[in-house]
């Protein structure tokens, strides 16, 4: 009966460490877009954060405008008129595509498709807790053979 339990909590720790292992292998193999950040113009901006900007492109080397999620919540100096009183444009960052098809199109985080992400960090967190599991009883295990702990040794 001794042998049993001492090899259950083996094997909680080994199926834990398993789960770390494959919970990074399926966030390492999630293929994430190549970005780069960029500085948008805010043509025109709604309140619910709807906006019309402008890029330069940096890999063709011209203007182009369309459709974008602004920040809301950044600094009342970037919105318009504060930004440029000039222009009445105001001022945000964005993500370009690095490659692909769509190169220098404007891109939002929440096209991101990270299905495989989120089971390989829901996997990550109960690796973790099957691994602590897996320790747990080792830590008591060792506190109540140390000598002065209250607890009776036991050999």
């Amino acid at each position: 009966m001794v042998r049993a339990r001492w090899w259950s909590r083996w094997g909680v720790l080994v199926a834990g460490i398993a789960l770390i292992g494959m919970s990074v292998a399926l966030l390492e193999a999630t293929p994430r877009p190549e970005l780069r950040q960029i500085d948008l113009t805010v043509l025109s901006e709604e309140p619910d954060g709807r906006c019309e900007v402008r890029w330069r492109d940096p890999y063709a080397e011209r203007d182009r405008e369309g459709a974008h999620r602004c920040h809301t919540d950044r600094g009342a100096l970037l919105k318009a008129p504060a930004y440029d009183p000039q222009t009445g444009f105001g001022w945000d960052s964005g993500w370009v595509l690095a490659e692909g098809d769509r190169k220098g199109d404007l891109y939002s985080l929440d096209e991101y498709e990270d299905t495989g992400a989120d089971i390989g960090a829901y996997l990550l967190g109960l690796a973790l807790l099957v691994t602590y599991a897996g320790l747990l009883p080792a830590g008591v295990r060792v506190r109540r053979r140390r000598p002065g702990s209250g607890a009776p040794a036991q050999g």
